[in-house]
C-alpha cells in the first residue's frame, strides 16, 4: 500500500510539473502570437523575447540531435517590435535546422547578443555545412533556396532581410565557409526612430 501510494504522488508531481511547463509554453506562445500579430512596438528585454520564441519552437526541435546556445544577457532593453524580431529568430532558427545541420547531428546553433552604445548586436552562430561564394551571392533573393521541393520555399532569407531593413531599421551580415558554418550578424537600433508601422 504504501508502495502504491508513493508511486501515486510521483505521479502527481510528475503531472504538476508538466502542467506548469504547459502553462509556461502557453504564455510565452501568447505573447509571441499578439506581438506577430500586431507588429506592435513596445518596450521590452531582448533576452525574454529570446527565450518566449525558442520556447515557442522547442516542441518542433525536441526530437532532433542538434542543439541550440544561447547567450543573451538579461537587461538589454529595447523599444522596438519583438513581433517582426521573433519572426527573425524563428526564419534563422529554421534555416540552420533546414539547410545548415543537413546530415549533420552534431549541430550547434549560438544564438548572443551584446549592447553597444544605442544599438544592439545579434549573432546566430552554427557549426553546419556552410555556403560557397555562389550561395552567399543569392542568399537573399527571394525564391533561391537549394531545398525547393525539399522543404524550403526560397523566401525564408529574403523575409529576414526585409524586417531587419524595413520594420526594424538595422542590417544583416553573412559569414561562411563550406564544411565549416555560417554566422549571420544583425544589428538593431535599440530604440526605433520615428512612428514605423
Amino acid at each position: 500500500m504504501l508502495h502504491f501510494i508513493g508511486q501515486v504522488n510521483e505521479g502527481a508531481e510528475l503531472i504538476r510539473r508538466n502542467l506548469e511547463r504547459t502553462a509556461q509554453m502557453l504564455d510565452d506562445f501568447g505573447h509571441m502570437a499578439v506581438d506577430q500579430a500586431s507588429a506592435q512596438r513596445r518596450p521590452f528585454d531582448l533576452a525574454v523575447v529570446v527565450e518566449e520564441v525558442l520556447h515557442s519552437l522547442r516542441p518542433s526541435l525536441k526530437r532532433k540531435p542538434q542543439r541550440i546556445v544561447v547567450d543573451v544577457a538579461p537587461g538589454i532593453a529595447m523599444d522596438s517590435q519583438p513581433g517582426p524580431l521573433g519572426q527573425i529568430i524563428i526564419n534563422l532558427v529554421n534555416n540552420a535546422y533546414l539547410h545548415a545541420f543537413d546530415g549533420k547531428p552534431d549541430g550547434v546553433l549560438t544564438i548572443s547578443a551584446r549592447s553597444d552604445g544605442d544599438a544592439v548586436e545579434l549573432r546566430f552562430v552554427d557549426n553546419g555545412v556552410g555556403m560557397g561564394p555562389e550561395q552567399l551571392t543569392k542568399l537573399f533573393e527571394p525564391f533561391f533556396s537549394t531545398k525547393i521541393g525539399g522543404g524550403g520555399t526560397g523566401l525564408g532569407m529574403s523575409i529576414v532581410k526585409n524586417l531587419v531593413v524595413e520594420k526594424l531599421q538595422g542590417r544583416i551580415a553573412v559569414e561562411s565557409t563550406l564544411g565549416q558554418g555560417s554566422c549571420f550578424a544583425i544589428t538593431l537600433p535599440r530604440v526605433l526612430l520615428g512612428n514605423v508601422g
